[in-house]
C-alpha cells in the first residue's frame, strides 16, 4: 500500500472521529435541553479533541461559540455601524498595548483567569469590575465591590456610562475605552464620568 493511500485513510479516519465527536456533543447538549448549535460550533475548532475539550473546558467552548455567533450574526454587528458614514466602529478597551474589542454584551475584568479580561496585578481584585452593554447601545462600567476601587478619569465610581477616551483605573492599572476609527482613537483631553 502506497504512502498516499495510508495518508488518505488517516485523513478520513480523523474526519470521521471529529464528526462522531460533534454528533455526540450535539446529542448530549440536546438531551440537557440546551441549544446544541453553540457547543458544537465552539468545539468544532478543536478538531479531533472536540469532545475532550468540551468536557474539560466548557467555558472555553462557550467563548469560542460566542465568538462565532458575533462574527456570523449581522444584527449583532449592526449596533457598531455609524449611522452617518455606514462604517463599523467597534468599541474597545486598550490595556498595556493590547486591544480588546467589546463584541460581547458583558466583559468581566479581574485578576482571576476565568475573567474575560484577566489583569495579573496585585492591586486588581479577583473580580474587579465588568463592562456591560446597555439596551441603548452604550457600554457601562460597574465596580464589583473591588478592594481598591474603580475610577474613571480620576473620579471614583460604582457605575458609569463609558464615553470615547475615558481612562478607567482599576487599582494601579489604567485601561482606555475607545470608540471610533483609529484616526480618532486618542483619548479626549477632558472627560467626566456620568450616570446618564
Amino acid at each position: 500500500m502506497s504512502s498516499q493511500w495510508i495518508l488518505a485513510i488517516f485523513v478520513l479516519l480523523t474526519i470521521g472521529i471529529w464528526a462522531a465527536q460533534l454528533i455526540w456533543i450535539y446529542n448530549r447538549t440536546a438531551r440537557e435541553g440546551r441549544d446544541p448549535f453553540g457547543p458544537v460550533s465552539g468545539a468544532a475548532i478543536f478538531f479531533v479533541a472536540a469532545a475532550p475539550v468540551s468536557i474539560l473546558w466548557p467555558n472555553l467552548v462557550d467563548r469560542v461559540a460566542d465568538f462565532w455567533e458575533n462574527i456570523f450574526a449581522p444584527e449583532m454587528m449592526d449596533r457598531f455601524r455609524n449611522g452617518e458614514s455606514g462604517e463599523y466602529s467597534v468599541p474597545r478597551l486598550i490595556v498595556a498595548g493590547k486591544t480588546i474589542p467589546l463584541t460581547q454584551d458583558r466583559v468581566q475584568i479581574g485578576r482571576y483567569e476565568n475573567n474575560d479580561l484577566m489583569l495579573d496585578h496585585p492591586t486588581v481584585s479577583a473580580y474587579h469590575a465588568e463592562v456591560i452593554l446597555r439596551p441603548d447601545g452604550k457600554y457601562e462600567l460597574l465596580d464589583r465591590d473591588s478592594r481598591n476601587g474603580t475610577r474613571i478619569n480620576g473620579t471614583m465610581v460604582r457605575a458609569a456610562v463609558l464615553k470615547h477616551g475615558d481612562q478607567i483605573t482599576l487599582g494601579a492599572l489604567t485601561i482606555h475605552y475607545l470608540v471610533g476609527s483609529d484616526s480618532d482613537s486618542s483619548p479626549r483631553p477632558e472627560s467626566v464620568a456620568s450616570d446618564d
